[in-house]
């Protein structure tokens, strides 16, 4: 073990539960839930979607993506600056 937290094995699923667990009763269900969410096949695919997407420089769809926005804003800084 390398000592590093989250586990590379269990990120997206510790990550997830990190941000579930103020919400309920126990670090046990918070991390439960999440690795629902993590290993759905549905969610697996989105992620790769939105990855395939940023990755070839397009808008990935969702319209509260940070990523996306700032994208937008530098390229269009950047064609006003020309």
């Amino acid at each position: 073990m390398t000592g590093q937290y989250p586990p590379a094995d269990d990120r997206l699923a510790h990550l997830i539960a990190q941000e579930i667990n103020p919400h309920v009763e126990s670090w046990a269900f918070a991390f439960w839930l999440a690795q629902g969410v993590a290993r759905s096949p549905e969610v697996q695919a989105e992620l790769v979607r939105i990855g395939r997407a940023h990755a070839s420089g397009q808008p990935c769809g969702d319209r509260n993506c940070a990523a996306c926005f700032t994208a937008q804003t530098t390229a269009t800084t950047e064609e006003t600056a020309r």
